[in-house]
C-alpha cells in the first residue's frame, strides 16, 4: 500500500472516530425545559367583586384576589379588534388590572383568570367592558389641513399625549392612493407640514395609527399648495443700525449667506460672528432685496462640518427670534417691525453641552429648519435678535442662513 493509501485510511478512521462521538454526544444530551416553581396542585379561587372603569382607548378592572397561598398572578384576556388578542397580567400585590389597546368604543368581552404557581389557571369571570373614545380617534377627529408652501399644513390635538402616528397620503396620475409623509408625536397638540409639491390642485388624505396598530378612517381633500422657491441670495445686503451689534473683525453678516459653511477658524468668509460684550438680547440687520412672504428658513451653524469642538457650545445659537418689516425706523428701534418666529434648536441626542451623537452633527449638517407662520407678513429686512447660546455666551456666530417662500 502507498504512502497515499495509509494517509487514506488513516483518514476514515478519524472521520468515523468523530462520527460516533458526535452521536454520542446527541444521545446523551437531553433538552432542558423550564419548569413551573412547583408542579400538580389545585386551581386557585377565582377573583371577586369585580368593577369597571372604562377610560379613553383603555379599561381598568379592580377585584379582590382570592385567599390563596398558591396565587402568582391574575390575567385578563381580551381582543382590542376582531381576531387581535391580547393578554395582561397583575401579579398577586395588586388587585387591579389596565387593558390597553382599544381602537373603538365597541362593548367587548374580557376573561379574568387566576393562576397558581404551578401554571394552573382557574375558571374564567367573565365581565364585559366598553372603553370611551381611544386615541387613536379622538386624534383623527381633531384633524385639519390647509393648503401652504409646497404642500400642506396639519394641525391635530391628542388630549392622552398618546404615541400617535400621522399618516398623510397623496394620488397618483391613476388616482391611486400613495404615502407622502408620517408624522411621530405625543404631544398633547400641534402642527407640521408636508412638502415638495408644486402648485397645482391635488388630493391630500390623512389618517392616524397607533401603537397597537389601529387605524383611523382617512380624510381626503383637494387642496393647491403655495408655490415655493429658494430667495435669492445675491440680492441680500448687510445693514447696520444704530441698536444693531458690533461685529466681530472677521466674521461679517454677508457671511450668512455666500453659501460657504466650511473652512474653520483658518478662514474669515465661512461664519459671521457678533462681538465679545455684545450682551444679551443683541441682534444684526440685514436686507433681503425683494420682499417676500418667507415659508421656512434653514440655519447651518458655525462648526457643522469642522471645528466641532464649538457646534453646541460658546456662541452656538440655542434661542433666538427672527423679526421682519417692509419699512423700518433708521433709529434701530424695533417700531414697525413684526416677530415673525422664535427658534429654539434642540439637540437630537438630549446629551449636555460639549457631549455631541452622530446624530447631532448630522441634524446641524443638514441644517436647522424653522417653518414661518402662514399668517405671517410678507418682509423685506430681517432680523435676527439673539437670546441665548449653548455656551450662555454674550456673542453668537452662524455659518449660513437660505430663506424660502414667495416673492411679492
Amino acid at each position: 500500500m502507498s504512502f497515499i493509501d495509509n494517509h487514506n485510511v488513516t483518514t476514515m478512521r478519524t472521520q468515523h472516530i468523530l462520527i460516533f462521538s458526535i452521536l454520542f454526544l446527541a444521545l446523551g444530551c437531553k433538552e432542558e425545559k423550564l419548569e413551573p416553581l412547583s408542579k400538580g396542585g389545585n386551581a386557585p379561587g377565582v377573583v371577586t367583586n369585580v368593577s369597571v372603569d372604562n377610560q379613553n382607548g383603555r379599561v381598568v378592572l379592580s377585584y379582590d384576589i382570592p385567599n390563596d397561598p398558591e396565587l402568582l398572578y391574575v390575567k385578563a384576556v381580551y381582543e382590542i379588534r376582531p381576531g387581535k388578542q391580547m393578554e395582561s397580567i397583575a401579579t398577586f400585590y395588586n388587585t387591579s388590572v389596565t387593558l390597553d389597546g382599544f381602537g373603538t368604543t365597541d362593548e367587548r368581552e374580557v376573561k379574568l383568570y387566576s393562576v397558581s404557581r404551578s401554571e394552573v389557571s382557574s375558571e374564567p369571570v367573565t365581565v364585559k367592558v366598553k372603553p370611551l373614545t381611544p386615541p387613536v380617534q379622538s386624534t383623527f377627529a381633531s384633524l385639519d389641513f390647509v393648503g401652504d408652501f409646497g404642500g400642506i399644513t396639519v394641525k391635530f390635538a391628542n388630549p392622552d399625549s398618546a404615541n400617535m402616528t400621522i399618516g398623510v397620503l397623496t394620488r397618483d396620475a391613476n388616482g391611486d392612493a400613495i404615502p407622502a409623509d408620517m408624522y411621530y408625536t405625543s404631544q398633547k397638540e400641534g402642527d407640521f407640514s408636508v412638502r415638495g409639491f408644486d402648485d397645482s390642485e391635488r388630493w391630500f388624505g390623512l389618517y392616524v395609527r397607533d401603537r397597537w396598530l389601529n387605524y383611523s378612517d382617512t380624510v381626503w381633500k383637494q387642496v393647491t399648495p403655495l408655490f415655493e422657491e429658494q430667495l435669492d441670495k445675491s440680492l441680500f445686503r448687510s445693514m447696520k443700525l444704530p441698536s444693531d451689534a458690533n461685529l466681530f473683525g472677521s466674521g461679517p453678516i454677508a457671511n450668512l449667506w455666500n453659501d460657504k459653511v466650511q473652512g474653520g477658524s483658518s478662514s474669515n468668509n465661512t461664519w459671521f460672528r457678533s462681538a465679545n460684550g455684545s450682551g444679551i438680547p443683541h441682534w444684526i440687520t440685514f436686507d433681503m432685496g425683494v420682499t417676500a412672504k418667507l415659508s421656512r428658513f434653514v440655519e447651518v451653524p458655525r462648526g457643522a462640518f469642522d471645528e466641532l469642538n464649538l457646534l453646541y457650545s460658546a456662541g452656538d445659537p440655542q434661542l433666538y427670534e427672527i423679526w421682519g418689516c417692509t419699512e423700518y425706523n433708521p433709529d434701530g428701534s424695533f417700531d414697525g417691525w413684526t416677530k415673525l418666529v422664535d427658534c429654539e434648536v434642540v439637540k437630537v441626542s438630549g446629551l449636555p453641552t460639549g457631549v455631541n451623537s452622530n446624530d447631532d452633527i448630522l441634524r446641524a449638517q443638514e441644517g436647522h429648519q424653522f417653518k414661518v407662520p402662514l399668517d405671517a407678513p410678507p418682509v423685506r429686512y430681517l432680523r435676527v435678535k439673539m437670546l441665548q447660546t449653548f455656551g450662555n455666551a454674550d456673542y453668537c456666530w452662524m455659518a449660513e442662513l437660505t430663506f424660502f417662500g414667495q416673492k411679492q
